[in-house]
């Protein structure tokens, strides 16, 4: 990084720091065969990273996304607490990690695109229930949410919970600018990005590190490509992965600034993003089309 950068985030020598693991898992329409893979990656991140404190998994993770499919989705759906969430409270006393999962909830007889985080103690510490649905989902039967976004603290860094297209509302866009978090948790079902045009353009406007966990694979015909990534409040993609299976890990350092290092940064992201958008501008008309 270079000194001016440096002078605009100084992250080298902050103490508040969080491990964190993002995933993009290949589902399968049985959700028992999606728990089993869920602790066989919770396994073999905390083998290969043990220093992970927080691992993130994508939207609706426990079977295939398919919204067009009432009864399917009314299959896979459970309560929280529920069977989900005490596999994940027990991985999570085990690895003493905080895990974030997406999954079909059931409250009273309603359905919500619900993203649990658990706290290494194995307790439910936020539930977010997706505010924005889209179409395909308020036809096989879930219900918005009450919040466009849940915050949350972990290790005293200020943290959002979102799920994809709540990102897409000018009111959650609006809510993440004002907020002054630290670290924006995104779960994806997103089949693409075209050259990290959303990414990118996340990661510009939110003056926070940006998280986010993808579903891989084919699923009855459609293919989602796992894209997934890990940007800093300068607007960079630290870390990035498509096409495949995996996860990217990244020690994240959340820099404390002055006021003027903070009005500098913002505008001089904030104009990273204007570029962006003109030079791409036919990817962003794609998107309403």
């Amino acid at each position: 990084m270079s000194k001016y950068k440096a002078w605009l985030y100084p992250e080298e020598n902050t103490r508040k720091r969080l491990n964190i693991a993002a995933t993009a898992i290949e589902c399968d329409r049985n959700p028992v065969v999606n728990r089993i893979k869920i602790a066989n990656t919770v396994a073999r991140i905390m083998r290969e990273h043990p220093e992970t404190e927080l691992i993130l998994f994508g939207e609706l993770i426990l079977g295939w996304y398919d919204p067009n499919s009432s009864d399917y989705h009314q299959r896979i759906t459970e309560s929280i607490p529920g069977e989900t969430t005490e596999l994940l409270g027990d991985l999570s006393q085990k690895y003493g990690v905080y895990l974030c999962c997406g999954l079909s909830e059931r409250i009273n007889g309603n359905l919500y695109n619900a993203q649990v985080l658990i706290n290494p103690q194995g307790e439910i510490q936020a539930i977010h229930r997706k505010w924005n649905l889209k179409s395909g989902e308020r036809q096989a039967g879930y219900k918005s949410g009450s919040e466009c976004i849940t915050k949350t603290e972990i290790k005293g860094i200020q943290i959002g919970l979102v799920i994809c297209s709540d990102v897409a509302h000018p009111k959650t866009m609006r809510e993440l600018m004002q907020s002054r978090l630290e670290l924006i948790l995104l779960s994806l079902a997103d089949d693409k990005d075209e050259e990290w045009f959303m990414a990118k353009a996340n990661a510009r406007l939110y003056d926070a590190w940006i998280v986010t966990a993808n579903r891989y694979g084919q699923e009855n015909g459609w293919y989602w490509n796992g894209h997934i990534v890990i940007s800093d409040p300068l607007g960079k993609l630290r870390a990035s992965q498509i096409n495949k299976e995996g996860y990217l890990t990244q020690e994240i350092r959340f820099a404390q600034s002055h006021l003027i290092a903070n009005i500098i940064r913002n505008t001089y992201v904030k104009a990273l993003l204007l570029v962006h958008v003109l030079k791409n501008w036919r990817i962003l008309k794609s998107y309403y089309e």
